[in-house]
């Protein structure tokens, strides 16, 4: 009897540590010919198999780390992230244990640290969280250590809100013994409780007007699929860097438009033809999450995909035209070489003398 229940103890275990999975949010979703396989990449256990017609996770050799979590760049993919704020010091801080550190394990206990991925961070940020107290273990010894992790991302994290003259993020590393102090005292509101006026009035005390209202952004369903650079903070200089930015090359683009019409976040728009202004291809990389989509989908590779990459605020002008052989309106970047192309591009691969359902047919 003993054996059975410690069983489904176990299995009951296992299940609750398996990441949840949105796949309306998964790149495949939106484009079934991605060559995405971040969570594969990522998963230290080789728990997720990416084949020809489907992507799945063992089950069994999962171990819940969720470091598939931050790779993930639809933000398809989720573990329930503690949310525990103090007072220390005079201001107010995340407490995160990774569960490899010496801490018992407690609600601010993390499967691994390195689960906390930009999107992740900049939540916190936003939510008023600048500092970070952190517990691990030796992560350089750890099975489930990867190149990038919590210190890099923070690291890149600000250099972008330097550049936007915002204060920086901070990781505070204490002794076991002091993280379990300060861990042990008042609690602040975290995950979303808020008091009743009632019960506010009568508080009176200092700490209790100084309670941080939150609402648990780590764990609401809405803030999981946000791009990275849309929680960045405004930037007065148009040129600066950004988590994720798409590039198109001018020369190779040959205005087909299949980017615009997969991108799932609008990180790519085509600005029609209007009075007194040319028609333009827009690239805002505050809403891209780097999924790729458009880059795989170039059949001419005209689309790059940068990483904390330098990006300004960035156009490209497009020349609009009618085919001569077809008589379908097409528009080519200004400065392709093969602008003043009086030929669509289906006309300029195929014979246009070719009957006209053909051509229609083939665009």
């Amino acid at each position: 009897m003993q054996s059975a229940t410690k069983h489904l103890k176990d299995m009951l275990t296992q299940e609750l540590r398996l990441p949840e999975i949105d796949a309306d949010a998964c790149v495949y979703a939106y484009f079934e010919q991605a060559d995405c396989h971040a969570c594969v990449d990522a998963c230290p256990t080789q728990a997720w198999v990416l084949g020809d017609e489907s992507l799945g996770l063992d089950t069994d050799a999962c171990d819940g780390c969720g470091l598939c979590v931050p790779a993930c760049p639809g933000g398809a993919l989720h573990v329930h992230l503690p949310w525990v704020i103090r007072p220390f010091a005079g201001r107010i801080i995340a407490l995160f244990a990774c569960e490899q550190s010496g801490i018992e394990k407690n609600e601010a206990a993390l499967s691994c640290i390195h689960s906390l991925g930009v999107r992740q961070l900049l939540l916190l940020y936003n939510s008023g969280i600048e500092y970070l107290l952190i517990a691990t273990a030796e992560c350089a010894n750890c099975t489930r250590h990867q190149q990038s992790g919590i210190h890099e991302r923070i690291e890149q994290l600000n250099k972008l809100l330097h550049e936007r003259r915002k204060p920086p993020m901070k990781i505070l590393q204490r002794s076991d013994q002091v993280w379990m102090r300060i861990f042990n005292t008042d609690e602040m509101i975290s995950r979303g409780t808020q008091l009743t006026r009632r019960k506010f009035l009568r508080g009176g005390g200092e700490l209790i007007r100084h309670q941080l209202l939150v609402a648990d952004p780590l764990n609401l369903p809405e803030c999981r699929t946000i791009p990275p650079g849309q929680l960045l903070p405004n930037a007065e200089d148009h040129e600066v860097h950004w988590p994720w930015s798409p590039g198109i090359d001018e020369s190779l683009c040959n205005g087909c438009d299949a980017c615009i019409k997969l991108c799932p976040t609008d990180a790519l728009q085509l600005n029609q033809e209007t009075e007194g202004a040319s028609s333009e291809y827009r690239l805002n990389p505050a809403d891209c999450n780097g999924c790729g989509i458009c880059s795989t989908a170039c059949e001419l590779q005209a689309i790059t995909i940068h990483r904390w990459s330098l990006f300004k605020d960035h156009t490209i002008e497009l020349t609009e035209k009618r085919c001569t052989a077809c008589g379908n309106s097409f528009h080519l970047p200004l400065q392709n070489s093969q602008s003043q192309e009086p030929l669509c591009r289906i006309c300029r691969k195929h014979n246009h003398s070719s009957n006209l359902f053909q051509v229609l047919i083939e665009n």
